[in-house]
């Protein structure tokens, strides 16, 4: 692709930015064999507390595949209306969209939700992409990651394009739907939007300086939703736990389960048990094994891998994933953006 074609591109992407922007203020945008045995299970019922309200609580479903709606949907698709089409401005579309949502539709909370992710992506990249553009074709070396670099914008300014349109006139007002709307989707079924919620990254949320009523609603629902995602199968949310437990995320989720050898191996051990059939297991994977395997004692090796045998048998129907089934907040929250 030439470099006049993409700085072509970039002024038509300007001018969709314009638009983008008009009537919009600025936004102010984690012993004994029975003793260990005894630790994992005394982990789990902590995070189960959390997540169910109540130490009682007891898994219902299992050998359900992450690709189904969670169990907390309320409604059937067959008793609404038809959705908007595909691409309609949000801006016209929004206020029906969220009464709808309000009213238990969970089509209607996962349109709002992708639909919403969509416009802060072209938000995003209609903010960082004239720069890189610009970087981008100012290099004059022979660097074959130039190459890359130029498809990378060129992914980027086609998908700002696409969507300008469908996002245009949307205010920070209109934006600031997007947190109460991924956390809606997700409490009515939708995984994608369960993923991106938990997952999520406090700088990722515009708006939440004048919100922090949404911190609040995230120590509430974040454990919860991620229950009910892994009782269903979410390898995405099993991962997204293992990341937090061993502290290598150090997002909103880490700061509600905080740091735990003993459940960082066993959603490690999880991971394992759930390796596609004929690949091998990353070094990453290998090294997070060894790594919590050696602060923990053999009783309770043993006793995390039984409670990972448990999970796997229960709540995965001793499946493996397929390749690629994984995928991080990010991409979660990002849907059908550009990528990288």
């Amino acid at each position: 692709m030439s470099r006049q074609f993409i700085a072509i591109a970039l002024c038509a992407v300007a001018i969709a930015a314009i638009a983008f922007y008009s009537g919009r203020r600025s936004a102010p945008a984690q012993g004994s064999l029975t003793e260990a045995r005894a630790d994992v299970e005394k982990a789990a019922i902590s995070a189960k507390e959390k997540m169910q309200g109540t130490a009682t609580a007891k898994a219902k479903l299992a050998g359900m595949t992450s690709n189904r709606m969670l169990d907390s949907a309320v409604s059937n698709p067959s008793e609404h209306a038809p959705l908007p089409p595909a691409g309609t401005q949000l801006k016209s579309i929004l206020a029906d969209l969220k009464a709808r949502a309000d009213a238990g539709d969970a089509d209607a909370a996962s349109r709002l939700f992708k639909d919403m992710q969509t416009c802060a992506e072209v938000q995003r990249l209609n903010q960082t992409m004239p720069g890189m553009a610009n970087r981008v074709l100012n290099n004059t070396s022979s660097d074959p990651r130039s190459g890359r670099m130029l498809d990378f914008v060129q992914r980027n300014l086609d998908f700002t394009k696409n969507n300008a349109a469908m996002c245009a006139d949307l205010s920070a007002d209109d934006m600031a739907n997007l947190v109460p709307a991924t956390l809606q989707a997700a409490q009515l079924g939708d995984p994608q939007a369960a993923n991106c919620y938990v997952g999520a990254n406090l700088n990722n949320w515009p708006g939440l300086v004048n919100n922090p009523q949404w911190v609040q609603d995230y120590q509430t629902n974040a454990l919860n939703l991620a229950n009910s995602a892994l009782q269903q199968g979410d390898w995405s949310m099993a991962m997204l736990m293992a990341q937090a437990y061993g502290g290598s995320s150090r997002n909103m989720l880490n700061q509600i389960t905080g740091t735990s050898a003993v459940q960082a191996y066993t959603y490690a051990k999880l991971m394992s048990l759930g390796q596609p059939t004929g690949t091998q297991q990353s070094q990453r994977s290998t090294n997070a094994l060894s790594n919590f395997s050696g602060q923990l004692t053999p009783d309770q090796i043993q006793a995390a891998d039984q409670q990972a045998q448990q999970m796997y048998q229960q709540y995965f129907n001793n499946t493996p994933r397929q390749t690629g089934q994984i995928a991080s907040a990010n991409q979660a929250c990002q849907g059908s953006g550009p990528g990288f």
